[in-house]
């Protein structure tokens, strides 16, 4: 079931877009009936669910019904009659309006012109040929392409291919996540600018599980602490669990896999390309070149103030081979020292260098899973001390947990996330014109703009097409996202990371606006529905009045209010410390999905669209 399904039912016993109509401009098309006739060829003219009054061009009969061209003018509605329905003539009404406009009559012409009259949608000639063109070639269903065209003219939207492409995405087309891991996944496979690149790392920050990188923390951490030479056991400790982790193959041992990334890493730095000389020379026998090499590699080590330690280390074990106090070829275990030493110095910043950067990402994951305790097999064939440091390991990174279980920072979580996706670029570089404004400066470098730029740049097809539904969705929200007479509304979708998955949470805000142009946080509703790892598919329907919050919870399993039942009077305290008071919370199972009009409807009814507009008229 999609959120927008589940969303739909929360918010369908309030109000639903079906009774609205558009306002008139001059130029629509509509299709009214004749109610009442009034002298001076005024009548009251039913047009959808709305009545109005209007001015009449040419004498009309009661009862009957036309299709009406909106005129321009001042005080009363103006309509000129075009053609009545009940007049006998060839073809269909729609097929008569059609060549009057000098359409085709194509099948999808004629079921755009009765779709339009049975949503009692306005219409102009232009608005025909555009939503046309659209729906036939840029949609995969024609009922979703007319949804989109009949959303953008209740929202009075501009008509235009990209507005219609922007909220088709968000309507019909998958997940934030799903397309930013389509994106990324062919960034991954390109040659990519200064802009790809900066795309790719965010994706890649935001597309990452909480397990997944509190793994790649255990796993840096855990080549620090097999790189230190100072704690043999804990060294070792360390490298059995890089092991368990599948960062090197169980049967390895420390030489062949320092060997290995001294080889793999050649081109990284200088000190490791010195390094790789000085292995080749330790192997080779040749104690000149192999004490040549060693002096080059503490000179290479001492240009940096901050490796001062190793330098001297590497500066005496240079005079004992230099003097004959350790004989060449050295014991493997002073070379090992030697290596580790070294390697250790890069670990911090390269590390997805140093070693392969699949097998490194693939290490995290089985890591955080250690972490988790969701290898039980892995950490059973640990030793004690492995245990251990795993143990201490899992305390000392839980406090770092990307998503803690505090109000203040999920409230900064959120809005990060906001930022980053970049739906205030808009409001950031007028923000910038007006004023400059360093915060302002940083937000231009959020997705969307960066978006903006790589579609510039004619990427490869693949690409540019992840690249430009990724924009779309980004601006459909902010289409959605909309003032409605005193009423304002927010929403929006964030990939958020939970523990093992990334989960697309849609969140809608509505309220009335406050003079600061703030939602009122004393009366106010709040949806959020998210897709949770062991709840699955859950909506939360918070509304608020008089600082009063009544909570209704959508989910399908079985024992749901027993298991939040100890939470309740935490939750009452806690929100009675902000000043507000709980009143009620309700548990519900959702509709099925076979449900018609659950299925029928889509994530616009979430925002109900212009809730305050008409027909401006005046009687």
């Amino acid at each position: 079931m999609k959120p927008s399904e589940i969303i739909q039912k929360i918010i369908r016993h309030d109000q639903s877009n079906a009774g609205k109509t558009a306002a008139l401009r001059p130029g629509q098309i509509v299709s009214g009936k004749v109610a009442k006739l009034f002298p001076n060829q005024t009548a009251e003219v039913q047009i959808g669910t709305h009545k109005v009054i209007a001015q009449l061009e040419t004498p009309l009969s009661a009862d009957n019904r036309y299709w009406f061209r909106v005129e321009p003018g001042d005080g009363l509605l103006r309509l000129r009659v075009m053609e009545s329905v009940n007049i006998q003539s060839k073809g269909t009404p729609a097929e008569s309006l059609l060549s009057q406009l000098g359409m085709k009559l194509s099948r999808e012409n004629q079921m755009l012109i009765q779709y339009f009259l049975k949503e009692q949608l306005p219409i102009t000639g232009e608005t025909l040929r555009m939503a046309s063109e659209w729906i036939i070639y840029e949609s995969k269903s024609a009922a979703e392409g007319l949804r989109t065209v009949k959303e953008m003219i209740l929202r009075q939207l501009p008509f235009s291919k990209d507005v219609y492409s922007a909220l088709f995405s968000v309507l019909n087309g998958d997940s934030l996540s799903s397309i930013m891991g389509e994106l990324q996944d062919e960034l991954k496979r390109a040659d990519l600018s200064s802009k790809g690149q900066q795309i790719y790392s965010l994706l890649g920050v935001m597309t990452k599980t909480s397990r997944d990188k509190l793994g790649q923390q255990a796993v840096v951490g855990l080549f620090s602490e097999w790189l230190n030479a100072k704690d043999l056991a804990g060294s070792l400790s360390a490298f059995q669990l890089l092991k368990a982790a599948g960062m090197f193959p169980g049967e390895a041992d420390e030489g062949a896999v320092i060997k290995q990334l001294i080889e793999d890493g050649v081109q990284n730095k200088p000190i490791i390309q010195t390094l790789s000389e000085l292995l080749k020379t330790s192997e080779s026998g040749n104690r000149q070149q192999f004490i040549l090499n060693l002096a080059k590699l503490n000179g290479v080590i001492a240009e940096s103030s901050k490796n001062r330690g190793q330098a001297q280390a590497l500066q005496n074990l240079l005079n004992d081979f230099r003097n004959g106090s350790i004989s060449f070829p050295a014991e493997k275990n002073i070379l090992h020292t030697v290596f580790k030493s070294v390697l250790s110095l890069t670990i911090n910043d390269d590390i997805e260098h140093l070693v392969d950067g699949d097998k490194f990402r693939l290490a995290a994951v089985q890591a955080g899973k250690l972490l988790g305790g969701e290898k039980p097999f892995a950490a059973a064939a640990l030793g004690p001390q492995e245990i251990t440091m795993l143990e201490e390991m899992r305390n000392s990174l839980r406090h770092e947990s990307h998503f803690p279980y505090d109000q203040r920072n999920i409230h900064s979580e959120l809005k990060r996330i906001i930022t980053a996706l970049g739906f205030s670029h808009e409001h950031d570089v007028l923000k910038l014109l007006k004023q400059n404004d360093d915060g302002a400066v940083k937000n231009l470098d959020t997705l969307k703009p960066l978006l903006m730029g790589f579609l510039t740049e004619e990427p490869a097809h693949a690409a540019k097409d992840a690249a430009e539904r990724l924009l779309h969705k980004i601006t459909g929200f902010q289409a959605l996202s909309q003032e409605s007479g005193p009423l304002q509304h927010f929403i929006f979708q964030l990939p958020v990371s939970l523990w093992g998955k990334i989960s697309d949470m849609t969140m809608q805000w509505s309220g009335r606006r406050t003079e600061g142009g703030n939602i009122d946080p004393n009366h106010c509703r709040v949806i959020f529905y998210l897709d949770l790892e062991h709840l699955n598919e859950t909506i939360i329907d918070l509304q608020v009045q008089n600082r009063i919050i009544n909570i209704s919870v959508i989910n399908g399993h079985s024992e749901i209010k027993d298991l939040t039942a100890p939470f309740a009077a935490v939750l009452k305290a806690n929100l009675l410390k902000l000043n507000y008071k709980l009143s009620s919370v309700s548990f519900q199972e959702p509709e099925p999905a076979g449900d018609s009009l659950l299925a029928r409807e889509t994530m616009t009814s979430i925002v109900q669209a212009n809730q305050f507009s008409g027909v401006d008229i005046k009687i």
